[in-house]
C-alpha cells in the first residue's frame, strides 16, 4: 500500500538518522577520549623532563680540593683532641685550637636560651667560649673522662676543612650525653688548627 510505503521509508530514514546519530556520537566520545589519552602522555612526557632537568642539579655535591695526606692530618688532630681528654691534659687540648677566642660551644635548645635571656634579655644563644672551662674541667676532674667518636666525615678545600661526627662523651664508663659535633680547621705554617667546635647535646 502507498501509505504504508510511506511509513516504512519515514521510519527507515528515522533510524538511519538515530544510527548516524550514535554513530557521531560514538566517533566523538572515542576522539575525546584520544585526546585526553594524548593530553595525558604530553602532561607525562613534560613532566619526565622537567625532573630529568632538574635532577642533576639537586644531586651534585659540592667539590673539594682535597688530598689525602691532608685528610690523613685532620683525623690525627680529632685522635689527638681524644686522647687529650682522656689523659685530662687541657693544656695540651688549647694547643690544638688557633687561638683562645675561637668559638667552641655547644648548640643551646630553646628553653636554655629563654631561660638565660630572663637574667639578660640581649643573650645571643651561644654565649662566651667554653674552652676555658672544658680545659679546666679536664685538669681538674677526678673522674675517667672519654670522648668517643663514630660515623667521622672529613671534608677540605685548600686550607680549609670541615670534620663532623657523632660523639658518646663517657664518665666513669657511662655515657652522659651524645650528640653530633661538627668542627671548621685551617691550616697554617703547615699545621692544621681548630677554628670552631660546636656540638648538640642529647641526654
Amino acid at each position: 500500500m502507498p501509505g504504508s510505503a510511506i511509513n516504512l521509508n519515514c521510519s527507515t530514514d528515522r533510524l538511519r538518522k538515530v544510527l548516524q546519530c550514535k554513530t557521531s556520537s560514538r566517533d566523538l566520545k572515542e576522539k575525546c577520549h584520544m585526546n585526553k589519552k594524548r593530553m595525558g602522555a604530553v602532561f607525562v612526557a613534560l613532566l619526565i623532563c622537567a625532573l630529568a632537568s632538574q635532577a642533576p642539579a639537586q644531586g651534585q655535591e659540592p667539590k673539594f680540593n682535597s688530598n689525602p695526606e691532608d685528610i690523613t692530618q685532620i683525623h690525627g688532630v680529632l685522635e689527638e683532641f681524644r686522647q687529650d681528654i682522656i689523659r685530662k691534659d687541657g693544656n695540651a687540648l688549647t694547643k690544638l685550637v688557633l687561638n683562645p677566642n675561637v668559638l667552641f660551644h655547644h648548640i643551646n635548645g630553646q628553653d636554655e636560651v629563654d631561660s638565660a635571656r630572663k637574667k639578660n634579655a640581649q643573650f645571643d644563644g651561644i654565649g662566651p667560649s667554653q674552652l676555658d672551662g672544658f680545659a679546666q674541667f679536664l685538669a681538674t676532674s677526678k673522674d675517667k673522662i672519654e670522648e668517643k667518636v663514630h660515623n667521622i666525615e672529613i671534608r677540605q678545600d685548600g686550607p680549609l676543612g670541615l670534620v663532623t661526627f657523632n660523639y658518646d662523651f663517657v664518665l666513669n664508663d657511662k655515657i652522659t650525653n651524645s650528640g653530633i659535633e661538627h668542627w671548621q680547621v685551617c691550616k697554617i705554617d703547615g699545621q692544621w688548627k681548630i677554628l670552631s667546635v660546636v656540638w648538640t647535646v642529647y641526654r
